[in-house]
């Protein structure tokens, strides 16, 4: 108990220390606004009216979540609307789940070999490929579904079956899990994973040590035990297999009905794209795991990335699937429950497949509701924070090079010493000394995995930020490019940059928004040969005012029309644009200019109501602006105004 104690604190305080800058961070455009201050029954807080609209709204954002838009109230009523309180909060949690991880493959393991659990579980929370959960604050539903799966799967292996208290707990847990993000549904698969890794459920075991059963004792009367409690174990699984074919519902009804858009197509794409897909991303992800280079938010789809990319999965994919189908007929080959007796060597080789099965289904499993097979995949098909709970399957790996590298009840420093000493005859007093040395490069090595998170961590600091290195790695990223393009254009004397980079992106992957950031980028820049290109972007928008609900193109209409001198035409676009449900920016400057063009087109006394009330404003450019027009007016009513 003080091994775990002092290897949970030291993992705790070194994941906190590797990610306390985030608490300096921002919010990022791709979900963060749309999940807190953007949210209808987020931005108010913890309420009672909130909660409930959390658990009825089914089609806010696409999923439903409705614990994770809970854990949003909460932080905003108790600390604000900032950044930074929902980026510690994900620090917590990640620091929350590597407990947990290190709990439960403690009581995997049994005690044993207790360093290299430690090791693995190192390696899983300081490994780059976590950062997307933990520093981008729209991926808290990965941190909390994995927490409450965690402390299920903690209840359900170390309870026993007649046990009702730890069975409902478990089942709780799940249900938690589940209303977290219904990627938890795979949660009866990683029950049965425990369980495999016990051993329970497979064969009534007499022996605590290695869980195998010797052959000479199974008579007839252990095989009706047997029967017993696999029925029994089947309808313990029955209540964690009703809730994730209820939440696979959920989170089917979710996609397709995403709220303020049409209802959408289950399936994107054709099942052998859907099926290419998923090998690429399972390679891509191990490999990465392994190599730790260009990872980076918001990776695209198969299409984008043939043919390197593509290749590259499928080889890794290949690569791992030889030994897992190996592993998988030996253990469907071996007569578990067999008469004839055989020697310990190959029961303890039967293990150690064992093992190794139980690590490919919790990784396939966790993986497999995020691969796009079962359900839509859209512009990125895989991502780093899918793989949160996936990569949870070092601490079965761990295992399977205890039972495989090792004496039973040895540590692997322990055997490389002992075949060392046998070889080279070394003395017993060296043997510490060797250990320490082992130890201390493993120690380094995560100690520089974590360095390489740095970057990776730093790059979530903004919008530009994030999106910059996106593009150092994919540079036809489109989501990449509009986002850096659109930063770009807020910079000085970077729109024509700004412009160029929405102009790709808009080429790569066309999209209303981007057209409508496009016009308006092209309409702050003002030049005149410019203007049929945004009444071409924006013709959708000149046709139905209501289609753009941002106010964007319509503003960008509204000032091209002003600068043409087509006051009616400028005032109906930025009026409606002052109007648009979802505007996202500061509507003070459409203000602005509506004035200005009421004042033009002879409404002086409107125009003198709309800046009125923009002498009240909170910038000092806009209020200064205003204050400036109303002197202007008051010394000659028919003055042009032009406010760019």
């Amino acid at each position: 108990m003080k091994r775990f104690l002092l290897g949970a604190t030291i993992l705790a305080a070194l994941v906190g220390l590797l990610y306390a800058p985030t608490g300096s961070f921002g919010f990022l455009h791709l979900d963060d606004h749309d999940y807190t201050f953007l949210c209808p029954f987020v931005h108010g807080g913890l309420s009672w009216g909130n909660i409930k609209e959390a658990f009825t709204n089914l089609s806010h954002g696409g999923v439903w979540m409705p614990l994770t838009y809970i854990s949003y109230m909460c932080d905003i009523s108790m600390f604000g609307p900032g950044a930074g309180p929902h980026h510690l909060v994900n620090v917590a949690l990640h620091m929350v789940n590597t407990i947990l991880l290190l709990a439960l493959a403690w009581r995997l393991a049994r005690s044993r070999i207790s360093f290299w659990i430690v090791l693995a579980v190192a390696f899983w929370a300081f490994h780059p490929q976590r950062v997307e959960a933990v520093a981008w604050i729209a991926s808290r539903k990965e941190l909390l579904w994995a927490a409450f799966a965690l402390a299920g799967l903690l209840f359900w292996g170390s309870a026993d079956r007649r046990s009702a208290i730890r069975s409902i707990a478990a089942y709780l847990c799940c249900a938690l899990a589940c209303m977290s993000k219904p990627t938890a549904m795979c949660f009866p698969a990683l029950a049965l994973c425990v369980d495999l890794a016990m051993r329970r459920g497979i064969c009534p075991s007499d022996s605590e040590d290695n869980g195998i059963v010797e052959a000479e004792h199974m008579n007839e009367a252990k095989r009706v035990v047997l029967m017993r409690e696999l029925r029994s174990r089947i309808f313990s699984y029955l209540p964690l297999v009703l809730m994730a074919i209820a939440t696979g519902a959920l989170a089917m009804y979710s996609q397709t009905h995403p709220a303020g858009h049409e209802v959408r197509a289950l399936f994107s794409a054709s099942l052998p794209w859907r099926l290419l897909n998923a090998v690429v991303a399972i390679g891509l992800s191990l490999f990465q795991m392994v190599v730790p280079v260009g990872i980076h938010i918001d990776y695209r789809a198969v299409p984008g990335q043939w043919p390197i990319h593509g290749l590259l999965g499928c080889l890794t994919f290949a690569l791992c699937l030889v030994p897992s189908a190996w592993c998988l007929v030996c253990c469907f080959r071996a007569s578990i429950l067999s008469a004839r007796p055989a020697p310990s060597t190959k029961h303890q080789a039967l293990g150690t497949k064992h093992q190794a099965l139980t690590t490919i289904l919790w990784f396939l499993a966790a993986l497999l509701p995020t691969l796009g097979i079962f359900g839509s995949f859209g512009e990125h098909a895989r991502a780093d924070r899918f793989l949160y709970v996936p990569m949870m399957a070092v601490a079965f790996a761990v295992r399977v090079l205890g039972a495989w590298c090792l004496v039973p009840g040895a540590s692997l420093a322990d055997k490389i010493l002992a075949r060392k000493q046998r070889t080279k005859h070394q003395a017993p007093s060296t043997k510490h000394q060797a250990l320490i040395l082992l130890q201390s490069i493993l120690v380094l090595a995560l100690l520089a995995l974590a360095a390489s998170a740095w970057p990776v961590i730093d790059s979530y600091r903004n919008d530009e930020s994030v999106f910059r290195r996106a593009l150092r790695f994919d540079p036809d990223n489109g989501r990449a490019l509009a986002h850096v393009g659109q930063a770009e254009c807020a910079q000085r004397n970077g729109i024509d940059r700004g412009i160029e980079h929405l102009r790709r992106s808009q080429a790569v992957r066309p999209r209303d928004d981007t057209s409508a950031q496009l016009a308006y980028a092209l309409a702050m820049r003002g030049h005149s040969g410019d203007f049929g290109e945004i009444r071409r972007l924006c013709s959708k928008f000149a046709c139905d005012h209501t289609l753009d609900r941002k106010g964007q193109a319509l503003e960008a209409l509204g000032m091209t029309a002003m600068r043409q001198r087509r006051w009616s035409e400028a005032i109906g676009c930025l009026y409606d644009s002052i109007r648009a449900p979802n505007r996202f920016y500061s509507n003070e400057d459409a203000m602005l200019k509506l004035a200005a063009c009421l004042c033009n087109a002879g409404r002086q006394d409107e125009a003198t109501k709309w800046l009125e009330q923009l002498t009240r404003s909170k910038r000092n450019d806009i209020r200064g602006k205003a204050i400036q027009s109303l002197e202007t007016l008051k010394r000659n009513p028919r003055t042009v105004l032009f406010l760019d």
